[in-house]
């Protein structure tokens, strides 16, 4: 399936930012992935730039991943 599973452990389960997130960089990384993301409710370009951040550091230490 091209869309890895994802589910949400605790909080709010109607707050999908972390299983999205995860989602993702499980799909770029071909790995499984655990994401706890407690940033306050912002706007959608916040959430971007702090996945973008991720992928930067993935890309420039990817032994640590």
């Amino acid at each position: 399936d091209p869309i890895p599973v994802s589910t949400a452990l605790l909080g709010d389960m109607s707050d999908t930012t972390s299983t999205g997130l995860a989602q993702r960089l499980a799909r770029k990384t071909s790995k499984q992935v655990f994401v706890s993301y407690n940033l306050p409710n912002t706007d959608s370009s916040f959430t971007l730039l702090v996945e973008n951040r991720i992928k930067e550091e993935m890309e420039a230490f990817p032994e640590k991943f």
